[in-house]
């Protein structure tokens, strides 16, 4: 993490506490709200409309720490690229799911690395050595911010036991306050927090905080061993609906579909048969098997990834290599039994979101077995193998991994659904190429857009002709997006609560987006939430003056 105690912009991504809430007397919070309020909570630290875009790695660089996060150089070029103009909120959102929030016992373990005595303090003569010279390194003013503190340092030293007990405290404090700030009256508590977020009257921007003090990094302890406006007032009083457009859609029930996640063996096969002219073609696959709703069955036991012999050497264990070998099944492409440089790094962009560069895809051959250049199955396993090593076992790193992938902690696919796509022609050898979406660059979104504007149903606000909803419907989900043909931000109050047997993307069923100017952009993905029953899609958008 990497703001000091007594920062008004300390934020963590732990779970706040609403027992002082009137909402919580009434309402239960979802994880997945919890996230969204948070996330917005840190972004509005930084900047006074979640429309704003970050656009520069420093603005990047605050927000991440007022979200209680501790992000390295590294992870930051992670996120902004030399080809990163600017990143959105719903970037941002995403980011945060990435980059878990530092601990209480993250920052201890980080600490008493550098405590060589054991006894809770370091000597700032150290503490400067230290931060200064090792690592990702500090600045001397940043760690005169560190050590300037009158609570946590004293005859030379500082305290840093005392220091992760009062940055906590702070954070769960300026977190609940940010947050109460954030509240709105009984119902648009219940709508969901994000970038597409119901904006409020004006009032005066809240200054930008300034940059505080970093602290220990993950990588330091390695070195030692177009959206939504979001602001604060009750609107639901003062609000009026301009005009609205409803959309009903009766689907029928589907008893030949399976609930539960379809494995690739025996996945549903879809077809199309058509001509296409010459040219490339992008085809976006849609699957059901990731469901809309969470998954909420508890894992009794965490599954062993590692063991050790007799004689102390580690070992993969057999559930381990069973699943890391579905796994390289799904990431060979071409199903060659061979993971090619760039087949690998789909998994890498996916688990880590980094590449794997040339120089060290040759460094790799020359470690594992390979053949043709490329990574066979055993090279992969003791790939994995050798960063359980590098962890002495600890396998927290191969965790990331599996859930990146999809799996939980009892090794079960629960949140990806593997697919196939086989193409056929009469008349000529196409070629087909996977490519990586990128998830903050806005590729999937304009795909999903342009499909639905090319095929979905149009209907314009009464006495609004820029402002056009769009619904798709397909046998087992329907999607809607909103064009905003004007030259001004626009809010459209979405209301589902007439569907029946429905679930969307959002998890609310009322809600408000913000439509950029001269933009259009997804609203809600939406399905059965039980295959087996008729389901009623019934959604009213009203405009908001």
């Amino acid at each position: 993490m990497a703001i000091s105690p007594g920062s008004d912009a300390a934020f963590s991504g732990q779970k706040p506490t609403h027992s002082e809430s009137p909402r919580s007397k009434k309402f239960l919070l979802t994880e997945e709200e919890i996230f969204y309020m948070n996330c917005r909570a840190a972004y509005l630290t930084v900047f006074k409309s979640s429309l704003d875009n970050i656009i520069s790695k420093d603005q990047l660089y605050l927000a991440l720490q007022h979200a209680g996060r501790n992000p390295s150089q590294k992870t930051i070029n992670k996120y902004w690229t030399p080809q990163t103009a600017k990143l959105n909120f719903d970037d941002f959102c995403i980011i945060l799911r990435k980059e878990k929030p530092t601990s209480k016992a993250e920052l201890l373990k980080s600490f008493k690395q550098l405590d060589v005595n054991d006894n809770g303090c370091i000597v700032h003569t150290d503490l400067y050595k230290l931060l200064t010279k090792k690592g990702e390194k500090m600045t001397r003013e940043e760690v005169n911010a560190i050590v300037n503190l009158a609570d946590v340092n004293a005859d030379g030293k500082f305290d840093y036991i005392k220091f992760c007990k009062l940055y906590m405290a702070t954070n769960e404090q300026c977190l609940k306050t940010t947050l109460e700030k954030l509240e709105v009256d009984s119902k648009l508590r219940r709508q969901q927090f994000g970038s597409h977020m119901e904006g409020s009257p004006e009032r005066a921007p809240s200054p930008v905080p300034k940059a505080s003090p970093k602290i220990i990094r993950k990588a330091d302890q390695e070195s030692f061993s177009n959206k939504g406006d979001t602001r604060n007032s009750s609107l639901a009083t003062a609000r009026q609906f301009k005009t609205s457009v409803s959309f009903t859609v009766t689907m029928g029930a589907d008893s030949n579909q399976n609930s539960k996640l379809i494995e690739p063996h025996s996945i549903k096969t879809f077809g199309w048969t058509g001509e296409l002219g010459p040219g490339i073609y992008w085809l976006v696959p849609a699957t059901t098997g990731c469901r809309l709703r969470k998954e909420i069955k508890p894992v009794k036991e965490e599954a062993q990834l590692v063991y050790r012999d007799e004689i102390g050497e580690l070992f993969l264990t057999k559930e381990f290599r069973s699943t890391l070998s579905d796994i390289f099944e799904v990431i060979d492409l071409d199903g060659n039994g061979l993971l090619s440089l760039e087949e690998y790094n789909f998994f890498e962009l996916r688990t880590s979101g980094e590449k794997c560069d040339e120089d060290a895809w040759a460094v790799c051959r020359e470690n594992f077995d390979t053949k043709k250049n490329e990574l066979t199955r055993q090279g992969f396993m003791d790939l994995n193998l050798m960063e359980a090593n590098d962890r002495e076992g600890d396998p927290r790193d191969l965790w990331v991994t599996l859930h990146s992938m999809g799996y939980n902690k009892a090794l079960e696919l629960t949140e990806a659904c593997p697919f196939v796509i086989d193409i056929y022609a009469d008349k000529c050898k196409p070629r087909i190429k996977a490519v990586h979406m990128e998830a903050c660059s806005g590729q999937l979104e304009k795909a999903v857009c342009k499909s639905v504007l090319n095929k979905g149903n149009a209907k314009v606000m009464d006495g609004y002709e820029n402002i056009i909803i769009y619904t798709y419907k397909r046998d087992t989900w329907i999607t809607s997006v909103i064009e905003n043909k004007s030259d001004d931000k626009v809010i459209i109050h979405v209301n589902n609560e007439l569907s029946e047997n429905c679930v969307n993307n959002r998890g609310l069923g009322v809600f408000a987006v913000e439509v950029a100017p001269n933009s259009t952009m997804v609203c809600q993905h939406v399905m059965p939430l039980n295959e087996q029953q008729e389901w009623i899609y019934y959604c009213v958008y009203s405009l908001i003056s």
